[in-house]
């Protein structure tokens, strides 16, 4: 059984910077080392998602849950912006899930079971 906290940093945040890199490159215009820059990933690893080389199996079902999907592009489109800034990135969305009760969601379509948080619900 593992913690909440444990499946958002191995699992779930992973995949957030992949799709918001994608986004970012694709529908914003940064170049693909912007991206990389400003999400904390590599170069490379955004030219294999963004030229569909690569689609980690965590991202495709994590953009099922419709209401992260919503969450994700708003946010992309503030990165994108200046809006936003991606230096807290994994506290912002971690917060925002447990927040908006998309971590349940998360969770389910994972088929993780979670034990229960001393700090915040699962």
């Amino acid at each position: 059984m593992r913690s909440y906290c444990e499946v958002y940093v191995k699992s779930v945040l992973p995949a957030i910077r992949l799709y918001l890199a994608e986004r970012l490159v694709r529908d914003y215009g940064l170049t693909q080392l912007e991206a990389s820059r400003m999400l904390g990933i590599s170069q490379p690893l955004v030219n294999y998602v963004v030229n569909k080389r690569r689609r980690p199996k965590m991202l495709e079902k994590l953009i099922t849950i419709q209401r992260l999907k919503e969450v994700l592009d708003k946010k992309a489109k503030e990165l994108a912006t200046g809006e936003a800034n991606a230096s807290n990135l994994a506290c912002d969305f971690c917060f925002l899930l447990r927040e908006e009760n998309i971590a349940d969601q998360i969770i389910k379509t994972l088929n993780y079971e979670i034990c229960k948080c001393v700090n915040g619900k699962a």
